[in-house]
């Protein structure tokens, strides 16, 4: 099998993630990392055994590079991204897609014109409890999925400056609440505010309207620890999930089931659908579409808490 040459663009937190499991793939050779400080990419290049870049233009200059991620910040997102689909580069996006949704409506148009794979790094979609999750409602064992809730917390993240709580933690759920429905959502109606000075949100609640549905998204920067959770109720059964342990229960009028769950890293699982649907040329799933949607959704939210109203999704 041919060799997919992949880089990574932005090397921080999260980026020297993508380039350690890119590293240990088969049939995947990790050519060139980049990131503005040069000292960053040498640490990084030097662990994994690639060569190191400061600018995208840098690395598509030296190197024949199939596929990237890219993992800068938010705001860079954007023209970062259409840098490479310009190189002709199919490419995995950090979430939110783009800062704005505008800048996402550009992006996919151009990652259409070029005809690229893209995707969007919505790993909560690569998580086994999440999978055991929508096994069970397409199996149909929680009968009708009517209500969605969800709760992320934890403190202040340093390392985030480009964004608030929605786009970076409400934003994985709201791409979930499409992802597990399986529908639009109609209307958005939040509450987001900021307990603390500085630019953006930190907590959020967001109501979500679909037909027949509901679903109720909780997300903040100020829980001392870290809490990831979703519970979904059917018309005969519930199901819950614990995303940072992967454990899992479905709860009927029978008693309480809950399977054992093999922990897999979501990361791992995420990019090696991403090299997958390069190989075959498949439509991946989340598509740069699904993080544009969910982008909509997240400035729905904001829009609305604006407001005071709910507010349609700019879809």
């Amino acid at each position: 099998m041919e060799t997919l040459r992949v880089a990574v663009v932005g090397v921080g937190f999260w980026g020297r993630n993508h380039a350690r499991v890119y590293s240990a793939m088969r049939d995947v050779e990790l050519v060139g990392v980049v990131d503005t400080n040069i000292q960053t990419a040498a640490d990084v290049a030097k662990s994994y055994g690639c060569d190191c870049y400061s600018s995208v233009a840098e690395l598509l200059k030296h190197k024949q590079v199939d596929a990237a991620s890219v993992c800068t910040p938010s705001s860079t997102h954007a023209e970062m991204s259409i840098e490479l689909i310009k190189g002709g580069v199919n490419l995995l996006v950090e979430k939110p897609l783009t800062e704005t949704l505008e800048q996402g409506v550009s992006l996919v148009k151009e990652a259409e014109r070029a005809r690229v794979t893209g995707s969007v790094g919505f790993i909560e979609r690569f998580n086994p409890a999440v999978t055991r999750i929508k096994q069970w409602i397409t199996e149909g064992k929680i009968g009708t999925p009517i209500l969605f809730y969800s709760k992320r917390g934890s403190s202040w993240p340093e390392r985030i400056g480009d964004v608030g709580v929605v786009k970076d933690l409400s934003i994985h759920d709201l791409d979930l609440v499409r992802f597990i429905f399986e529908k639009e959502v109609e209307s958005v109606y939040a509450v987001v505010d900021r307990s603390r000075k500085g630019a953006y949100e930190d907590f959020a609640n967001i109501l979500l309207r679909l037909k027949a549905s509901t679903a109720f998204v909780e997300s903040n920067w100020l829980t001392p620890y870290k809490e990831r959770r979703l519970v979904i109720t059917g018309s005969k059964a519930t199901v819950s999930a614990n995303y940072i342990t992967q454990e899992v229960s479905i709860t009927s009028a029978e008693g309480i089931f809950t399977p054992v769950v093999k922990p897999v890293e979501p990361l791992k699982l995420e990019l090696e659908n991403f090299v997958k649907c390069i190989r075959l040329g498949d439509f991946p799933s989340p598509s740069l579409m699904d993080g544009l949607k969910a982008l909509a959704l997240a400035e729905a939210a904001l829009l609305s808490s604006a407001n005071g109203a709910p507010v349609k999704p700019a879809y």
